[in-house]
């Protein structure tokens, strides 16, 4: 049976493969792929030391860890959401201006 720290880590790998393969073809900017980056980098770190998740849970007083990384993934995610309508948002009153300039 393969453990599930093997399974993390080609998983985290995987990503920052993909990442690295999408920056290189040109389909995603350096900006938006270090944030990427730094997730397959905690995929990997994460696997490699489970322990550290259980720290931090201890920490904040989480009583069941894998909880706390579900919640840290979806506060990331919305935080990025975030970030992409605020940067939709700049570029639609840019497309504005310009269209007027025209």
């Amino acid at each position: 049976m393969i453990s599930y720290k093997i399974t993390t880590t080609i998983l985290g790998v995987i990503i920052f493969l993909i990442i690295f393969s999408l920056v290189r073809r040109g389909r995603l900017q350096e900006k938006y792929a270090l944030t990427w980056f730094a997730i397959g980098i905690l995929v990997v770190l994460l696997s490699i030391f489970p322990g550290i998740i259980d720290k931090i849970a201890q920490l904040t007083g989480v009583t069941y860890p894998p909880a706390l990384l579900f919640a840290i993934a979806v506060g990331v995610l919305l935080i990025q959401n975030l970030y992409l309508f605020i940067f939709a948002s700049q570029n639609e009153v840019r497309i504005k201006d310009l269209m007027q300039q025209v």
